[in-house]
């Protein structure tokens, strides 16, 4: 099987859309033997900033010379982004030979109870079984979407962190903060250490009541965990450890806040071992997508009123002025449009709206309007080249901003180069 074969084969299984659900992923890996032995996990949720974390956590563990894996999900411009060891993404060859092992099992649920695994359960599974097979000691593991019924929880961690809550993918999930932090706490297993990021009061509650019922000791950033601005960096201190000279490859003051869970979860989870290679780990993380910069372009995955306040905070932090920005976007279904773009309103003059070559991708003219409503003038475009024209003519020498959807940026980048 070659590796066009072999992707062609897992786009196939998109039409089965995203299910959540334990037991066809369960039962898929007990058939392909995936629930015997493997590395151990540290497991990231949260509505915002898991990829962050995920990529944080990756660094640390490689820089203190683990044999380290990844997932990322969604990717950005790749789709081997998802399964990563040692910051190398999976081979083309490596991923057209797990597919074949993995497709005939697959197949064969298809006339079962479970039916066939869809998309995501079988790109999760080839994460699993290609760690297995370059003999992994680690993976850092970004959940899907929510966290109690996702598929990468068929795992059971060492650690597990809830960076953020925040409204999103709320016809999934629920319509409430609390709803949402009920489902993302379910990646807690019984006894397993607990890191929770900085959020409301309500759904902070909602986490710490359901880690008490598993017997998890919850750490929480602010209080077991806590993060100082010093003159040679960042100072990270645990109820363990106390970590200092950390300066974040990832931009961004919440990039502190990130990489402080990352720190939490390593200690929780019994992973530092050379607590000296920490601010390589720090300096070393990247993560496609947050707040990248390519020439006259910054492309960064923002696609929640939540995270568009945060990249508000990281663009006058790097010294852009409000109204200054010409924003290059486009947004999928499922996702809050006009709150996004009020809440990038301050930074941006105009918007340049092209299509998303994706099933779920919203007509551009619709998210025009959504922009428009927010008081944002706004243009959509009939093809993605036309929309980045436009917006490259209407930002002169000054910065385009793209941002609404992990998707877009994967179609921009690509354009781009």
């Amino acid at each position: 099987m070659t590796y066009s074969e072999a992707l062609a084969y897992v786009s196939s299984l998109a039409p089965r859309g995203w299910r959540l659900g334990l037991d066809r992923m369960q039962e898929f890996a007990r058939r392909a033997g995936l629930d015997q032995g493997g590395p151990r996990y540290i497991q990231i949720a949260g509505t915002n900033g898991k990829g962050s974390v995920t990529a944080f956590v990756q660094s640390l563990l490689i820089e203190q010379g683990y044999r380290a894996g990844a997932f990322f999900s969604p990717y950005v411009y790749d789709p081997r982004e998802r399964v990563q060891f040692g910051r190398e993404l999976i081979s083309e060859t490596d991923f057209a030979s797990v597919v074949q092992a993995l497709m005939p099992i697959a197949e064969g649920m298809e006339d079962s109870e479970f039916q066939g695994p869809t998309e995501f359960e079988f790109k999760t599974a080839v994460g699993v079984e290609y760690w297995r097979r370059r003999d992994c000691q680690w993976v850092s593991l970004e959940v899907g979407l929510g966290g109690r019924l996702d598929a990468t929880s068929i795992v059971t961690p060492a650690a597990g962190v809830i960076v953020s809550i925040g409204l999103d993918h709320t016809s999934i999930l629920g319509d409430t903060l609390e709803l949402i932090a009920a489902e993302k706490a379910g990646i807690v297993k019984p006894g397993m250490p607990l890191v929770v990021g900085q959020m409301e009061p309500g759904p902070r509650a909602v986490i710490e009541r359901i880690a008490r019922e598993q017997g998890s000791e919850v750490w929480r950033f602010g209080t077991e965990i806590r993060v100082e601005e010093l003159p040679d960096g960042l100072k990270v201190t645990t109820p363990v450890g106390s970590y200092s000279g950390l300066r974040p490859g990832l931009k961004g003051r919440i990039q502190h806040h990130n990489l402080a869970l990352a720190i939490g979860a390593l200690e929780a989870a019994g992973a530092i071992r050379d607590a000296s290679m920490l601010p390589l780990g720090a300096s070393r993380a990247f993560c496609p997508g947050r707040f990248e910069q390519r020439g006259r372009f910054v492309l960064d995955g923002a696609h929640n009123p939540q995270a568009a306040r945060v990249l508000v905070k990281i663009l006058r932090g790097e010294g852009f002025a409000d109204k200054s920005l010409v924003l290059l976007t486009s947004m999928v279904n499922g996702h809050e449009s006009e709150g996004f773009y009020r809440a990038l309103a301050p930074m941006v003059r105009e918007a340049h709206v092209g299509p998303i070559d994706f099933h779920r991708a919203q007509p551009a003219e619709r998210v025009a309007e959504a922009a428009r409503a927010a008081g944002i003038p706004a243009t959509s475009y009939a093809t993605l080249p036309e929309a980045i024209a436009a917006a490259e003519r209407a930002a002169g020498e000054q910065t385009v901003l793209v941002s609404g959807s992990f998707y877009f940026l994967g179609d921009v980048g690509k354009l781009i180069g």
